[in-house]
């Protein structure tokens, strides 16, 4: 019995390797390709790749950028985590965005909004309005058979469309035809967290405390509570769950809601911070979409949630700043992005190319036989 901890603690490690080394892998197969789109693509691809791996952590701005894109990727990789461990494939956190940031637009811009209530509340109706819309797709399947994929990204052009609209047309702006709404009172922005030589160089704000706390929550939520261990067991074997008396349908639906909830924070973290402080059209620039490629290489663990948003963001922040201080096309980073997530979906990993060139054993002749028997 002394063995089994022991045994487990191995495995454990074993696991961590394994899950390191395909990671490891599938970025260096990624930066190689990228490498070969840069040499074919830039008159300068050496300094277009150092831009890439060097500029995220040059200067304290770009430090902030980088940092402040890490918070937001966790937050969208741990939504996406929640309904993958309960193994549905609900794509609706880029609409609960959309969403929670017009609910704490209207907290922001209301008279509330310059009182002390004005971050707490505008988060409060952020996360409120992204539960019930990520709770609609959830019972569409529950209870009229809708397939969440379909359901979840209706929904998205939805709120994104509705956003908008609201934007253009109701919500208070500077001026007629402005695709923004007036700046947030300094009582409803996150304040931030960072300042070089008292200047306002950085994005970092309250956002990456909020990031890390959504960690812990869900980690806690995951693998201390009943509620997790049923959502983790309907993710395995929904059929078995429900011959042992769990009742599937509320734990999916439950699992979208609180998902749907951390896509409103992400919506409030967005407009509450420091790199808006107001709502404008199409404002998230698809970042809440890929947390769907952090959620996929974490393998949807809430504590390798942030490991890998940090690594990401890096090489998003990266290509980004290629794409601006040389001549590397933006499209970049979406070959990057469409590498990462074929390689890491596929379970790619180095030992795979080590077995292509591994001869395979021959096999064992048979055993000779006279009149039936074995010599």
């Amino acid at each position: 019995m002394s063995n089994i901890p022991a045994i487990d603690r191995n495995s454990r490690w074993k696991t961590i390797r394994r899950e390191v080394g395909r990671a490891v892998g599938a970025l260096a197969i990624a930066l190689l390709v990228t490498f070969i789109v840069v040499l074919l693509t830039s008159k300068a691809p050496l300094e277009a790749i150092t831009q890439l791996l060097t500029a995220p952590a040059s200067k304290p701005r770009t430090i902030g950028l980088w940092l402040d894109d890490v918070a937001k990727l966790t937050i969208t990789g741990l939504a996406f985590s929640l309904v993958f461990q309960a193994r549905q494939f609900a794509m609706g956190v880029q609409g609960q965005v959309y969403i929670g940031a017009l609910a704490a637009s209207y907290v922001a811009l209301s008279p509330l909004g310059a009182s002390w209530a004005g971050i707490p509340l505008g988060i409060t109706a952020a996360m409120l309005a992204g539960a019930i819309y990520g709770f609609l797709p959830g019972i569409a399947k529950a209870k009229l058979g809708a397939n969440e994929i379909v359901s979840s990204l209706m929904l998205n052009y939805i709120a994104i469309e509705v956003c908008n609209f609201l934007v253009r047309t109701s919500l208070p702006k500077p001026q007629p035809g402005v695709l923004t709404t007036n700046d947030f009172p300094d009582s409803a922005v996150f304040p931030q967290l960072i300042k070089f030589d008292g200047l306002n160089v950085t994005r970092l704000d309250l956002g990456l405390v909020f990031a890390l706390i959504a960690v812990l929550v869900v980690w806690f939520a995951l693998y201390r509570t009943s509620w997790g261990l049923k959502l983790r067991l309907v993710g395995h074997n929904a059929r078995f769950a429900e011959y042992s008396g769990i009742k599937a349908t509320f734990i999916m639906v439950s699992a979208m809601t609180a998902s749907g909830a951390l896509g409103g924070l992400l919506g409030s973290m967005f407009v509450q911070g420091q790199g808006y402080g107001k709502l404008t059209v199409l404002f998230e620039g698809g970042l809440a979409f890929e947390g769907i490629l952090v959620a996929i290489v974490a393998r949807s663990r809430p504590l390798a949630v942030p490991i890998v948003a940090l690594f990401y963001g890096y090489l998003r922040q990266g290509a980004q700043l290629m794409n601006i201080r040389t001549d590397v096309p933006a499209e970049v980073i979406g070959v990057v992005t469409a590498i990462i997530i074929l390689l890491v979906s596929s379970s790619f990993s180095l030992n795979f190319i080590t077995r292509l060139f591994k001869r395979s054993p021959a096999p064992a002749a048979a055993p000779a036989t006279v009149g039936g028997a074995a010599k």
